[in-house]
């Protein structure tokens, strides 16, 4: 009977520690704090350019050998691999002034390893497909960005001043 009541105090006491262990466990685990850093990966510069006039049914070609500003107007640098440029343009909106409006962008800089090449197209916005799928920057570094415009002007029956606006934004993986 003696064995009886210490193996079951034994019992009381081992199921006292087991409690207060488990309690202890569940109490350490409510502290533990999850943080996270929100880093910037990129900082885009973007310049402007002044096209001047168009005569209507004039076809016109800008590169930055005829207007300089469109030559590195976008600069990046980024601080990780495989980052995402987005361009979205309102670019559609022209298209009762224009039958052509198509801005190219090029690779004037890439980063270190990259396997784009400068001077090769990076997207195309258009009149019908303003807003082009992401451009993968691939590797870490500094990237720059020509633009190249081609457009053809519709008959109107007075001056019509336009302006395309191109957001640009980048996220990581």
């Amino acid at each position: 009977m003696v064995k009886k009541k210490s193996l079951i105090g034994f019992l009381f006491v081992l199921l006292s520690l087991s409690i207060a262990v488990v309690s202890a466990f569940v109490y350490e685990q409510s502290q533990l704090t999850v943080t996270q850093t929100i880093k910037e990966i990129a900082t885009l510069t973007v310049q402007n350019s002044a096209l001047g006039n168009i005569e209507e049914g004039e076809t016109k070609s800008y590169t930055k050998a005829t207007v300089s500003t469109l030559g590195n107007i976008i600069n990046i640098t980024t601080t990780k691999d495989n980052v995402y440029l987005h361009f979205d343009s309102d670019l559609g909106s022209l298209s009762s002034y224009y039958t052509t409006y198509t801005i190219t962008v090029k690779y004037a800089a890439v980063g270190s390893g990259s396997s784009h090449n400068i001077g090769d197209t990076a997207c195309t916005m258009t009149l019908g497909s303003p807003d082009p799928s992401a451009v993968t920057l691939d590797k870490s570094g500094t990237w720059r960005f020509d633009f190249e415009i081609t457009t053809t002007a519709k008959s109107v029956s007075s001056d019509q001043p336009t302006t395309v606006t191109i957001i640009v934004t980048a996220e990581s993986t």
